[in-house]
């Protein structure tokens, strides 16, 4: 019992149940280190069943049938030392899964805020052309990103999770992870594609309905940028899949470092063909694309460097038809929520410009901190689909519960650096008073729901992390059903612009409220998607 503690704690468990030593200095020939290795790796398997069932077998001292398939009699000589060594092992557990939580989270952050960013220097360049080609490039962007954001957030998390459970089931077996990343990166391409011709045939009609009419003075510069992002719809949706697929492999590092090559080619050539060669609008989306294009020709070549990458054949295209019902399922989900907040934003509309641009400060502000949520949620999918797959039940119960209470921490920091700037942080948007009478009728809502938007965004990476894809589709239904009928309420107050924005706010915080109970109410059932995670493993 003393060596298989030594052994535990000098080893490191992944998640597959699998372990790797370290620290040894003796030399060994291969045969005897392979055969001495397999002999430690028996000792850690006895001690993990010790760890698992000490409990009962000290509880039933009579009960020792999982020791006589083990040739054992008993696992311990008294339960304090039994208690001792599980207490133990759960804490270096603990340690070891929080510390692969923060290894995927922190450059998952990184990678989200880069994007924003980027996206601020690009307004900069293109402000200096005028208002009316701003006003154009926005208009473009909301076609553009309706279109994709419907598509590609969908098929980020489907090619995360279908990695992540190809490598986990098959213990990083090259041929069933090369196989995974193939199907989803097909599938991105004719995605992508498709995307492409939509925005090159429907963008137009997009536009007008956006206010961009044919006699509006914003269609050139707005049909000229969507016309260009829409032949460069392709590289977007790849990169984008390709960083799901080393999310699924465990690496975030690749995605971030290509973000950071995308934004900076992006911005040097802003300054190039809109400030030297004079391209206008033309020059920001060819800027754009190009520094996707350079991204994702990176990332591809690093992925092909470790996997066989392969497009051709029947076989690629089955593979990835078999990733289309849960990019289906996941597309329903995304209009059900886009739809949620399409209408607080209109609804909001029909008050006094005070208040919508109120709502607009307050939502942005509110859906910025899900940058640091999502970076859990990313960490949640990636290490349950790949403990799931393994049918490791016990470090699937652990992962969920770690990730789940660095989120409720996360959001709890966040309600209180929220309410702590509350006199500092709207006066960075606004000067108005008016606008700022308005964000302090609903701030409150913002700093109350912090906890609750973490917990939101944490719970949808444990769901995809079980693959419960079909699930997600139903319970957005559910979530925004009542959240829609509360903000309708709000129109019963006529001429009271405080009271409406109110409603719209008490529904937007009753959508994230649905979102954690239905997806908590089946998890603490045990019951699907989430009893993949409870099922007994088998001792013998």
């Amino acid at each position: 019992m003393r060596y298989a503690r030594q052994t535990v704690q000098n080893s490191k468990l992944d998640l597959s149940g699998r372990s790797t030593l370290s620290g040894s200095t003796t030399t060994s020939s291969p045969k005897t280190l392979g055969a001495r290795r397999r002999n430690v790796g028996r000792q850690i398997w006895h001690a993990a069943l010790c760890f698992s069932d000490c409990r009962v077998s000290c509880l039933h001292p009579h009960n020792n049938t999982w020791l006589k398939q083990l040739g054992q009699r008993s696992c311990c000589k008294s339960n304090f030392q039994c208690q001792a060594l599980e207490s133990n092992a759960q804490h270096e557990q603990r340690k070891d899964i929080d510390g692969q939580i923060a290894w995927l989270a922190i450059p998952t952050i990184a990678t989200l805020a880069a994007d924003p960013l980027a996206s601020l220097v690009d307004t900069a360049f293109i402000g200096h052309l005028g208002a009316v080609q701003l006003a154009g490039v926005g208009i473009a962007l909301s076609v553009y990103s309706t279109v994709t954001k419907l598509f590609n957030v969908p098929l980020l998390s489907v090619a995360t999770s279908s990695v992540a459970t190809a490598y986990g089931e098959h213990g990083g077996s090259h041929k069933e992870v090369s196989e995974a990343a193939s199907a989803v990166l097909l599938l991105a391409v004719i995605v992508g594609l498709c995307e492409g011709v939509f925005l090159l045939v429907a963008g137009g009609p997009g536009l007008g309905v956006w206010g961009a009419g044919a006699t509006s003075a914003m269609r050139p510069d707005a049909w000229t940028y969507l016309s260009i992002r829409g032949l460069g719809a392709p590289f977007t949706v790849i990169l984008l899949v390709l960083q799901g697929v080393f999310r699924g492999l465990g690496d975030t590092k690749s995605p971030l470092w290509a973000t950071l090559i995308c934004n900076g080619v992006n911005v040097v050539l802003d300054a190039v063909f809109i400030m030297y060669f004079g391209w206008g609008v033309r020059g920001a989306a060819w800027a754009t694309i190009i520094g996707q294009g350079v991204a994702a020709l990176g990332l591809f070549a690093v992925l092909s460097r470790r996997y066989s990458i392969s497009f051709k054949g029947k076989a690629a295209l089955t593979s990835a038809a078999k990733f289309l019902k849960p990019t289906g399922l996941l597309v329903l989900r995304t209009m059900a929520s886009t739809a949620t907040f399409a209408l607080a934003t209109a609804l909001t509309a029909r008050t006094d410009s005070a208040h919508a641009a109120a709502h607009q400060i307050c939502l942005q502000l509110w859906l910025a901190s899900s940058l640091l949520a999502d970076s859990l949620a990313v960490a949640a999918q990636t290490l349950l689909a790949r403990s799931v797959a393994a049918r490791n039940s016990a470090v699937s119960q652990v992962i969920a519960l770690r990730v789940l209470r660095w989120g409720l921490l996360l959001g709890v920091f966040l309600g209180g650096a929220s309410g702590a700037s509350s006199s500092i942080l709207p006066k960075l948007f606004t000067s108005d008073p008016a606008v700022l009478a308005g964000i302090s009728a609903i701030y409150p809502w913002v700093i109350l729901t912090q906890p609750i938007n973490a917990l939101a965004f944490v719970w949808d990476g444990v769901l995809y992390g079980c693959n419960g894809f079909k699930y997600a589709a139903k319970a957005m239904a559910v979530c925004a059903a009542p959240a829609v009928s509360c903000m309708l309420l709000g129109l019963e107050f006529s001429g009271d612009y405080d009271a409406q924005l109110t409603s719209v706010w008490l529904g937007l915080s009753l959508l994230m409220v649905m979102r954690c109970l239905t997806i908590y109410i089946p998890y603490r059932l045990r019951r699907s998607p989430f009893d993949v995670m409870f099922i007994k493993q088998d001792t013998a």
